[in-house]
């Protein structure tokens, strides 16, 4: 009775063993028939200081930055020649600037031409993806938004194979820093990603992945002026194993920017922090 005891824990000490070490490999979005994936994020720069100093004069202040998405995105099944197709729908995509300086204070909001309206998307097999728009928005206006669009459907954040606990690997953090920050397009930057732990629950596994951006960069202009900046975040990614949707990324960190022209100067430092939500919502257009 012993020894088989003995066996029946050695077999469950081993299956755990197994389980434990064993790797994962990070796959496409497994959604439901009639499922969308709903994508809100919500930026902000609460704490920032600016500084500008004009003909010799100094002056300080607050600046504070928020930026608010709201997108519903719908896949199609493939056409026959295998273009990619889908929709979104953009419920919110607005950014807000609030500067106070020696007292005084001024407000920007932008809110995108782009708010309530839905349009196809598509792309082949060899081009990029093709956003089908009604003619009512100017792209120039909205060239920007279309960009960050691309941007977030060409991620590739995970590695092809597979990935153990501890493992670390380098990806393209070119969506988050375009919400975060515009202003440095030629900047250097550096993403790497670390497998950190694998959730069990009553509602499945998920994988936590730390996450760290770094981004500097600098520009001369043929008006004279020169700029530069960096970016420092870090937070981390909770992906669903059972649906592969990474439902929620949190980032925190600072921007630092410089900006000369003539004698003149402008510096800005502001903590960032940046938060992102992902779920499965049931679309209309579907019975």
């Amino acid at each position: 009775m012993m020894r088989s005891h003995s066996i029946l824990s050695a077999l469950v000490f081993a299956a755990f063993c197994s389980t434990a070490s064993a790797g994962i490999v990070f796959g496409p979005v497994r959604g439901k028939a009639g499922e969308s994936v709903r994508l809100v994020t919500h930026s902000d720069t609460a704490g920032g200081t600016i500084s500008k100093t004009v003909a010799g004069k100094t002056s300080t202040g607050t600046i504070l930055i928020t930026r608010d998405r709201d997108l519903v995105w719908t896949f199609r099944d493939p056409a026959a020649d295998g273009t990619r197709r889908g929709m979104v729908k953009v419920d919110k995509i607005s950014t807000s600037t609030k500067t106070v300086i020696d007292g005084h204070t001024e407000n920007l909001d932008d809110k995108s031409p782009l708010v309530g309206k839905m349009f196809a998307m598509s792309k082949s097999l060899k081009g990029d993806w093709k956003f089908e728009l009604d003619g009512s928005v100017p792209m120039v206006r909205v060239q920007k938004e279309i960009d960050e669009l691309k941007i977030y459907l060409n991620r590739d954040w995970y590695p092809a194979r597979e990935v153990n606990l501890g493992e670390s690997w380098e990806f393209d953090p070119a969506w988050i820093k375009m919400i975060v920050e515009r202003d440095f397009p030629k900047a250097q930057t550096i993403g790497t990603m670390r497998l950190r732990q694998i959730r069990h629950t009553l509602f499945g596994k998920s994988a936590l992945i730390e996450v760290s951006i770094r981004s500097t960069g600098a520009g001369f202009h043929s008006d004279g002026s020169e700029d530069g900046g960096s970016v420092e975040l870090t937070g981390q990614i909770v992906v669903n194993l059972q649906t592969m949707l990474d439902e929620s990324l949190e980032l925190k960190g600072t921007i630092t920017t410089d900006t000369r022209k003539r004698g003149d100067t402008t510096s800005t430092k502001v903590p960032v922090h940046l938060v992102a939500r992902k779920s499965f919502v049931r679309n209309p257009a579907f019975p």
